[in-house]
């Protein structure tokens, strides 16, 4: 029951504390793989603490009942000396009462953030099929040019997924400026940037009073952002890519929310990056520190628990 106890105290931490930690030291963007996994590796040890602490009461739970004993609360982990032993009835009602509340809890959200999941890809379907029938195909592959007076460039997934740019967008870049543009939409789909973004807007709509998963939406797409701008940079060069996405952040209006935009998201922290790159080890040294922290501590309090 301590492991459960510990867990649940790791995952509120991350929960609550982890957003204005991450938000400083991911902010710079340097290197934005690193971070992003930084931001993962919080969310998933939230997760996956919630879920052991569930499994660590299950195996109290028939452990005990296996052995024909007193359900108990075992404290000693935390600092108090023995074990709070309760008798068999209330024990027993206690120990089973949250383990239902916590499977319960965790079916619920799970069918919550899978509902969200579906409907998220069901727009991202939709809105590739509405863009390819409407769109007029261009001899770059999966590229599509769509008639509308407000210039934009994005990638949506779909079966098949595909690269959407409006006619007014191709009045606003030349030749140098559009393909890096367009290596910046594949480079999303490629790393498939959308799978990834679906399933952390999921959980922020599932749960929106729990900070770490809509300030993790909100982070990871600025992050993808430059990720992809770090593949079309190495493309293409930086000054093309960056005319671009000023020409483009330059239009009325920005691209539909199920999709990613070159010029949507960051733009301006983005273009100081790509003007004046930064190559700093201690970035790279304090988000590596950061994930493994995030990595061990949940195991060490798991170990600890059997000492």
């Amino acid at each position: 029951m301590n492991a459960a106890v510990l867990l649940l105290g790791y995952a509120a931490a991350l929960i609550w504390l982890g957003p204005p930690l991450l938000r400083r030291v991911t902010g710079a963007g340097v290197p934005p793989r690193l971070a992003v996994a930084a931001w993962l590796t919080a969310v998933t040890g939230a997760v996956g603490a919630w879920l052991a602490a569930v499994a660590a009461l299950l195996v109290a739970d028939v452990g005990s009942m296996w052995r024909n004993s007193a359900l108990s609360l075992c404290l000693k982990a935390l600092g108090v000396a023995g074990q709070i032993g309760l008798p068999r009835p209330v024990g027993s009602v206690l120990a089973v009462g949250l383990l239902a509340t916590g499977l319960i809890i965790t079916g619920v959200a799970a069918m919550r953030v899978a509902s969200r999941v579906r409907g998220l890809r069901a727009r991202s379907r939709a809105h590739a099929s509405a863009a390819r029938l409407i769109g007029r195909p261009t001899d770059r592959p999966g590229v599509v040019v769509v008639p509308a007076g407000r210039a934009a460039a994005y990638c949506v997934a779909g079966r098949p997924r595909a690269v959407v740019v409006t006619t007014a967008a191709l009045d606003r870049l030349d030749e140098p400026q559009l393909a890096a543009v367009l290596a910046h939409e594949q480079a999303h789909l490629s790393g498939r940037h959308h799978d990834l973004l679906t399933v952390l807007r999921a959980l922020a709509a599932s749960f929106p009073r729990l900070p770490l998963f809509s300030a993790a939406a909100d982070a990871v797409a600025a992050l993808l952002e430059m990720c992809a701008d770090d593949v079309a940079v190495r493309r293409h060069g930086s000054l093309p890519l960056l005319r671009g996405l000023l020409a483009l952040a330059g239009a009325p209006a920005s691209a539909p929310a199920a999709v990613l935009g070159a010029a949507d998201t960051a733009v301006l922290q983005r273009a100081e990056r790509l003007l004046a790159p930064a190559r700093c080890w201690r970035h790279r040294a304090t988000l590596t520190a950061v994930i493994a922290a995030a990595t061990i501590t949940p195991v060490a309090a798991a170990l600890a628990c059997q000492l």
